[in-house]
């Protein structure tokens, strides 16, 4: 049986689209072989850039940093819901979770990462890239009580304000992806999730290289 690995990570490059309030993003050439024998980048840009991560602590309180949280929580088994066809900035419901997994055939649980496809990242840095659709409470509260790993989405944030999925979701513990892409390729897929951050110490997020490893 042979493997397949999906990219589902945005590159990161100088004046990348960000959500708003946060500083462009800054990636300035060091060194260069030519000058110094060897090439090195600088980096600037808050942890919340490009295909990233979000710990508990952005939303909660004395709750685990990026660096505390366990590692198995950034791997998993995947299931993406397609949720392209709903209006903008449309709330993603417990209805519409609860009865994408039942056609699937899948019981949600400890061991899945959920991600929703909606097709924004294509529009990253025009004025429609931030209205995606969002998690609302009753979706957020559905998958939380279902206990799953993580919950990723291909747009700047799971949710819109004031913020329900954010603040359900990373009380329980449960990780948050946001900027993934490609997802659209892993539609009905099997297929095992990985993401993991920086080590960054009292870090509120963390960049990733999130992948999806499908066995053909």
């Amino acid at each position: 049986m042979a493997r397949k690995i999906i990219d589902l990570t945005m590159p990161l490059y100088t004046g990348m689209p960000v959500f708003p309030g946060y500083p462009v993003p800054i990636v300035h050439t060091w060194v260069t072989i030519d000058k110094a024998g060897y090439y090195a980048n600088l980096l600037m840009f808050v942890e919340h850039t490009g295909t990233h991560v979000d710990s508990p602590a952005h939303f909660v309180e004395g709750a685990p940093t990026i660096d505390e949280v366990p590692l198995d929580r950034f791997m998993g088994r995947g299931f993406v819901i397609d949720v392209s066809g709903l209006k903008p900035k449309a709330p993603i419901t417990k209805d519409i979770i609860e009865d994408a997994a039942k056609k699937a055939g899948i019981e949600l649980g400890p061991d899945y990462i959920v991600l929703f496809y909606t097709g924004y990242d294509a529009k990253a840095g025009t004025p429609e890239w931030f209205n995606h659709p969002g998690l609302d409470e009753s979706g957020a509260k559905y998958l939380a009580d279902k206990n799953v790993k993580a919950v990723g989405i291909d747009a700047p944030s799971i949710d819109h304000e004031p913020f329900p999925g954010h603040k359900i979701l990373l009380a329980k513990g449960i990780v948050i992806f946001e900027n993934l892409t490609n997802l659209k390729q892993l539609i009905g897929k099997s297929f095992e999730f990985i993401a993991f951050p920086l080590k960054i110490k009292k870090g509120s997020a963390s960049p990733v290289r999130a992948v999806a490893i499908i066995e053909e």
